[in-house]
């Protein structure tokens, strides 16, 4: 055999030795593998479902699945065929008190050493004054009892001047909003005139009729506000009536036929409805203004406050542009229908705004607290909630802790009230109950929160 075909034998022999290495390596990993998965299908099928030591009401089929409220991993709940102890797995999640047993009364029984170690404290029940919060979201919004319409109502006329040109102008009281043009105001001062120096003449001769002589100008000047002339308007006019004379009174000499519109308070222009130049109609809309000393607050209150939300209930308005401002008010309107949509109750305060900060539209939140009759109350630390029921850890001392059910009313603070299940001078549990509420969970205590499968 020559050397070449010796070299290719011995070629030959390593491959096929390679080839047999591999093949039997494949072999065993698929074997480990399939053992491996059966051995996982047999684990997960001694698995009932998956839940929460802090929760146990929450249930689960997903093994990598976190508890929706708290967030922790869930943990395994075997069969009630297997041998499986959970109370290692819950172990894992939380802390536990390990050396507590359950008696035939449903007792849990802790060592008095291990409740001090693991910070178990307790409280008496008693009576107290609780408050029912109530708390609203609400938005600043124009006053609308202050809108005043401005128009000339004595006659039509023009506008020769508009000083009030855009909405949203603000104003002074006694400051000039138009000057109107308007037909037969000339002649009504000039009636108005003759009348008052008509009455101070027989005022000068007969002093002993002035209150039926100031009856008189009263009347004379209830007739020419029509025009709605301000207090220094009118006074302007009796002063110029007392300095002409007859002859320039037939002329109308030092007299206009136009006069001044002015602001009947500070405020601003919330509608414009006039352009300078134009004519206008007696009565006739020209200007809306709004006084902005005062807001509205309207909250919208959620249907289960209704029945606090009263007239005269004091609270608090604060605003989250401004949260350095808590306005204090109290509500003066309640709406006697219910919101359909959104089955709220709508109710207003009336806060002052002199310095002009709470714009209608700024989003606001107001809050009050109502006293409510003294009542039987545990704090919140006590009570564990498993799903639609309430329980509590009553302690009978040396150890001993009932699991008990209550029902409970509304919350307070920090404080629940006690509506059935418990008397004054009972003593419960009021912290570390998620210690006890585990280890109660795996022992099956409490029977409220569901049998093990």
């Amino acid at each position: 055999m020559s050397f070449i075909q010796q070299f290719q034998n011995l070629t030959g022999n390593v491959l096929l030795n390679r080839r047999r290495a591999l093949l039997g390596l494949s072999l065993f990993t698929l074997t480990a593998c399939s053992r491996s998965a059966q051995e996982a299908k047999a684990a997960n099928s001694n698995v009932a479902y998956y839940t929460c030591t802090m929760h146990p009401f929450v249930r689960s089929q997903e093994p990598k699945g976190r508890c929706p409220i708290c967030g922790m991993d869930l943990v395994p709940v075997m069969k009630s065929t297997t041998s499986v102890n959970m109370a290692s797995a819950a172990a894992t999640a939380a802390p536990s008190i390990a050396a507590s047993s359950v008696d035939a009364n449903r007792m849990v029984n802790i060592a008095p050493e291990q409740m001090q170690e693991v910070g178990i404290t307790t409280e008496v029940v008693t009576k107290r004054s609780l408050t029912r919060t109530l708390q609203a979201p609400a938005r600043a919004e124009l006053d609308e009892s202050t809108l005043r319409d401005i128009n000339v109502k004595a006659g039509a006329g023009y506008i020769t001047k508009l000083y009030a040109s855009y909405e949203g102008m603000s104003f002074h009281k006694g400051q000039p909003l138009m000057t109107v043009l308007c037909e037969g105001w000339l002649q009504t001062q000039i009636d108005y005139i003759k009348a008052y120096r008509n009455w101070k003449r027989t005022l000068e001769m007969s002093p002993s009729n002035s209150f039926a002589l100031d009856n008189k100008l009263d009347l004379m000047r209830a007739r020419i506000r029509v025009w709605d002339l301000s207090g220094d308007q009118i006074d302007s006019l009796e002063k110029f009536a007392l300095s002409t004379n007859e002859i320039d009174l037939r002329t109308g000499h030092g007299l206009s036929g136009s006069f001044d519109v002015l602001a009947p308070f500070d405020g601003f222009v919330h509608m414009k409805k006039v352009v300078e130049g134009m004519r206008f109609e007696a009565g006739q809309l020209l200007l809306e203004l709004a006084d902005h000393s005062h807001v509205w607050i309207v909250a919208q209150f959620p249907e289960d406050q209704a029945m606090y939300v009263n007239v005269g209930q004091k609270v608090t308005v604060t605003f989250p542009s401004m949260p350095q401002k808590k306005i204090q008010g109290e509500i003066n309107f309640i709406d006697p229908h219910v919101e359909e949509q959104q089955r709220r109750i709508m109710a207003r305060i009336i806060i002052s705004d002199e310095s002009h900060m709470f714009h209608p539209g700024l989003f606001a939140q107001v809050s009050g607290e109502i006293p409510l009759s003294e009542s039987l109350t545990i704090s919140s630390g006590a009570v564990v909630p498993t799903g639609n029921t309430f329980i509590v850890f009553v302690d009978h001392g040396g150890g001993k802790l009932e699991p008990r059910q209550i029902e409970v009313g509304i919350r307070s603070g920090d404080y629940y009230e006690v509506v059935s299940g418990l008397n004054v001078g009972d003593r419960v549990v009021s912290s570390a109950n998620f210690l006890i509420d585990a280890e109660s969970r795996i022992q099956g205590v409490l029977k409220t929160w569901g049998e093990h499968p």
